[in-house]
């Protein structure tokens, strides 16, 4: 070998060596550095004994561990925004200052009080600012649930703003890497910085990467592209539709916006959409509809009993079912073919099944509309539904008045010939729909029929003397009854009551008969007499006598208990003056303990919704550490692969370093051979 080959030699070991000298310093420098993978020079050998080259400075990377990675932060970002803001409900809900049963405890109390003396102008007082003080609590939860959708709004809007910002940045690092990789640089810096951009996307929203060469495509939800190689398309946060109260986010694509709400999971934005849909919906919804039971069965008690001024009581709240409420329960999409009309509403007609829930109205085709209702995805064909008056076609009614007014029981609906007013009945509401032109294939309305009912909660009445805590009938058994029947009465229409006032339509008498001497087995039976002229009382009606059997009369029901004898008189007359009377009272009171909705009294009803709220939190943390403990298990086994090994690249450097030295020497021994050579010519 000449001396010349020698020190050709020498020279591509020192640079071979000199570069991976280098390729360990900068590992040895960035070991603190985050997103840092770990390089190493690759070697090979020249042809012909003419020595060594590097071919290339690699990143050591895995990439079954780099999409595990994504995967497990978008998992765990998930669960972690979950856990946060469903512990801050379940502490909204329970704690003692902002809990509506704690509310309500003050609230019966106050109306025990009043129970116990109803004359007490101060009692009334108090339970007129207990009344005032369960408005203002269910009100402020209502707010405080509301202002998280507010902030889940404003960090849809921020968290939009950040993933164009990365995709942004993703795109343009996957051009540069481009026009580095095609000029012989390996970019591996560039490389570094993009998989991590990537890592915070997907602490955001779970993501897909589809690797081409050197190029990132990202996914989100059913395969939408973020970023295809140097293009990235715009994420933006908008007002919902129908629902404005909510965001929705939307993929600008081509100049296309394409709503992908529905579609996202992972990251702190699936956290956010998971806890709206199951958790802060389900809490509003379960609250309004406890508001509107309460208002409503407070309100239907308290219009059937009477003050101290003498007059029947009004509504102690305010009415669930005012014009500007009914309205409120129903929205149109944007896009609608159909513009909804004013007049349409939504009533509540039977609190017992009333539902937590909102629905989907949608007008498919040739009067076929489909409702879902979205706590459960149950469907319902409204065509399936009993047509009013079946006997009779649409067009016999006098009035589209007069139809809509027909559809009064649960599972009813009518829908007339234009296609332009539609209205049934289900789940405890009726909904009136109505619309300028026909409606369209594919009209969609949001049904809300709870949603605000916490926050529409008000108190109507004032005066603690317009209480109505005495009923408006008074019983009075004849002095010379014999017998044990005891007489109660229920009101059950308020409005035909009475014919003036301090008169009950008509005064009544009940007169139990001996039994038909002439008919076997006859039983005793009883008289209804109209006692407006008492001098010359005119029999109504006779029945016979069944224990506990309800006799309906005018406005109100009698149920006689025990057993009266022939000859016993009951009179049924306007109760004037009856300030110490508190049987409306101790009805309202015990509305406390009534199965008043389908799934219990009140306080059952908010149990059960901490229970649920408590469950989820519980489960989400569990899932969260669990997630915590897959990703961490993860970060650690990408960082043996990827991460610098001080120890490693110690030893690489003195490697490294002896194999510089002796190219050196390679290089002095070929100049004293030089030299030699010289000297013997």
């Amino acid at each position: 070998m000449s001396s010349f080959n020698l020190l050709n030699l020498g020279n591509q070991a020192l640079r071979s060596n000199q570069s991976a000298l280098s390729t360990v310093g900068q590992n040895i420098s960035n070991v603190n550095t985050p997103g840092y993978s770990r390089q190493i020079a690759t070697f090979s050998t020249l042809p012909d004994q003419t020595g060594v080259q590097v071919d290339s400075v690699d990143r050591i990377t895995n990439r079954f561990l780099t999409q595990q990675l994504w995967s497990d932060l978008s998992s765990y970002n998930q669960t972690s925004t979950y856990a946060d803001m469903s512990g801050e409900l379940d502490n909204l809900l329970a704690t003692n200052t902002t809990s509506v049963s704690n509310a309500l405890d003050q609230y019966f109390s106050a109306l025990q009080n009043v129970v116990d003396d109803p004359v007490s102008i101060a009692n009334r007082e108090l339970f007129v600012a207990q009344s005032d003080a369960v408005v203002k609590r269910f009100n402020d939860l209502d707010a405080h649930i509301s202002r998280q959708s507010a902030t889940i709004n404003g960090v849809m809007d921020d968290v939009a703003s950040q993933i164009n910002s990365l995709a942004s940045s993703i795109a343009e690092l996957n051009d540069n890497i481009q026009t580095a990789t095609s000029s012989g640089n390996p970019a591996n810096e560039l490389k570094d910085q993009r998989e991590e951009l990537t890592n915070q996307l997907s602490e955001m929203v779970g993501i897909r990467v589809l690797e081409q060469g050197e190029q990132f495509s990202v996914f989100i939800g059913n395969g939408q592209p973020l970023v295809v190689g140097t293009s990235a398309s715009q994420m933006q946060s908008l007002q919902g539709d129908p629902d404005s109260s909510q965001n929705d986010l939307a993929l600008i694509i081509s100049g296309q916006k394409i709503t992908v709400t529905d579609e996202l999971s992972g990251g702190s934005i699936g956290g956010l959409l998971q806890y709206r849909d199951e958790a802060l919906d389900d809490a509003r919804d379960e609250l309004g509809r406890m508001a509107i039971g309460f208002a409503e069965s407070m309100n239907t008690l308290h219009s059937a009993g009477m003050d101290l001024n003498n007059e029947l009581g009004g509504d102690l709240f305010k009415d669930v079912n005012s014009a500007a409420q009914q309205y409120s329960r129903i929205s149109s999409r944007s896009d609608n073919q159909s513009s909804m009309r004013a007049t349409s509403g939504v009533s509540i007609q039977d609190i017992s099944k009333l539902q937590a829930s909102d629905y989907e109205l949608t007008y498919d085709s040739d009067n076929s509309i489909t409702l879902i209702r979205n706590s459960d995805g149950k469907q319902m064909r409204i065509n399936q539904l009993a047509e009013v008056k079946p006997e009779l076609p649409a067009t016999s009614f006098a009035t589209t008045a007069d139809a809509l007014a027909a559809v009064d029981e649960e599972g009813e609906f009518y829908l007339d010939a234009d296609g332009k007013t539609l209205s049934f009945q289900v789940d405890g509401m009726k909904v009136t729909l109505k619309t300028d032109t026909r409606l369209s294939n594919g009209d969609t309305f949001l049904i809300q029929p709870v949603r605000t009912g916490a926050e529409d909660l008000s108190l109507q009445l004032q005066d603690g003397r317009k209480l109505a805590l005495a009923s408006p009938v008074r019983v009075t058994p004849d002095s010379d009854n014999n017998g044990s029947g005891v007489a109660t009465v229920s009101v059950t229409d308020p409005d035909v009551l009475m014919a003036a006032s301090n008169k009950l339509d008509p005064p009544i008498d009940i007169v139990f008969n001996n039994p038909d001497a002439s008919v076997a087995d006859s039983v005793m039976t009883y008289t209804v007499y109209d006692m407006s002229e008492p001098s010359n009382p005119q029999a109504l009606s006779s029945s016979d006598y069944e224990v506990g059997k309800t006799i309906e009369l005018n406005g109100y029901d009698v149920v006689v208990e025990g057993l009266p004898t022939p000859g016993d008189r009951f009179s049924f007359s306007f109760n004037k003056d009856g300030v110490s009377d508190n049987r409306n009272a101790l009805a309202l009171s015990d509305l406390q303990q009534k199965d008043i909705f389908d799934g219990g009294a009140y306080q059952d009803l908010y149990g059960s919704l901490i229970e649920r709220v408590g469950t989820r939190t519980s489960s989400s943390r569990v899932t969260m550490e669990a997630n915590k403990a897959v990703l961490d298990s993860t970060v650690t086994a990408k960082s043996s692969v990827s991460g610098v090994n001080l120890d490693e690249e110690a030893a690489k450097l003195v490697q490294f370093q002896q194999a510089y030295q002796a190219s050196a020497q390679l290089i002095k021994t070929s100049q004293t051979l030089f030299d030699s050579l010289l000297n013997s010519i």
